[in-house]
């Protein structure tokens, strides 16, 4: 797995989404998480960062792509994320 792949899928861990998700539920996970972790309600800043983070990745991809997060959706997006796999022996 490319390190553009992982990233994605851990954004899709820290909102708690499958692969095949629309810009909708990952609007509708962000708000949920983001009242449950706010810093005014709970002191743990570290989780609202990581849920923003994971939020705007997945956002900018589903707005610049608009395809599933699947490996494969994603290795036709940054073909150049596996470029060197095709060359190891």
């Amino acid at each position: 797995m490319s390190a553009v792949e992982e990233e994605i899928h851990g954004a899709l861990e820290v909102l708690n989404l499958p692969p095949l998700v629309s810009i909708k539920e990952i609007k509708s996970r962000y708000r949920v998480l983001s009242k449950k972790y706010h810093p005014d309600i709970n002191e743990e800043n570290s989780k609202m960062i990581e849920i923003n983070a994971a939020y705007e990745l997945l956002k900018a991809y589903a707005d610049n792509f608009r395809f599933t997060f699947s490996e494969e959706e994603i290795q036709k997006q940054f073909p150049e994320s596996n470029h060197a796999r095709k060359f190891r022996f």
